[in-house]
C-alpha cells in the first residue's frame, strides 16, 4: 500500500497488536498468580469487546461495502463475514468460561477451557487479519484514492466507536 492509504494500515496495525494479549492471557492461565491472571484475562477480553469485535462490525459496513463496489458484485467477502461470525461466538464463550473461573475463584479449573478459547482465537484472529491484508489491501490500495480512504476510515472508526 502507499502512503495515500496509511490510515487504513494504522488502523490494522492497531488490530494486529492487540493479538497478543490473547497469547500473554493464554500463558497466565498457567504461570501468573491469580491478580495477575484476572489482569491478563480481562485485558485479552477488553481487546476483543472494545477494538476487534467493534471493527468487525466496522468492516461490515464500510470496507467490504467498498470492496463489493470495486468487485462489481455483492456479497464477494462473505468469507470474512462468515469468520466474523466465527470470531464473535467464541469472544462470548470465552467471556462464559472468565465467568465462571471468576465466579469459583479459580482459573486453573477452567484452563481447559480457556485455554483452547484463548489460543484458537489468537489463531483464527491472526489468520483473518493476514487473509484481509493479503486479499483485500491491495484492492483497496489500487481501487480507491486517498480521499475516498480516509473517508472510509473515518466512518469504519466512528461505526467502531458505537459500536463499543
Amino acid at each position: 500500500m502507499d502512503d495515500a492509504h496509511e490510515p487504513l494500515r494504522d488502523l490494522r496495525d492497531r488490530l494486529h497488536a492487540g493479538l497478543s494479549t490473547l497469547q500473554v492471557a493464554a500463558s497466565a492461565v498457567d504461570t501468573a498468580e491469580r491478580r495477575m491472571a484476572m489482569k491478563a484475562l480481562d485485558a485479552a477480553t477488553n481487546y476483543l469487546q472494545t477494538e476487534f469485535l467493534p471493527m468487525c462490525r466496522a468492516e461490515e459496513a464500510e470496507l467490504f461495502r467498498k470492496l463489493d463496489e470495486i468487485a462489481g458484485r455483492p456479497d464477494s467477502c462473505r468469507v470474512m463475514i462468515a469468520q466474523h461470525t466465527s470470531i464473535i461466538r467464541m469472544a462470548g464463550d470465552l467471556a462464559q468460561a472468565i465467568d465462571a473461573a471468576k465466579a469459583a475463584n479459580d482459573i486453573g479449573s477452567y484452563a481447559e477451557y480457556l485455554h483452547p478459547l484463548l489460543y484458537g482465537l489468537y489463531a483464527l484472529c491472526r489468520v483473518h487479519l493476514e487473509s484481509e491484508d493479503e486479499a483485500y489491501l491491495p484492492t483497496i490500495a489500487s481501487g480507491m484514492r486517498e480521499p475516498e480512504v480516509e473517508l472510509m476510515v473515518q466512518n469504519m472508526e466512528r461505526i467502531a466507536d458505537e459500536s463499543r
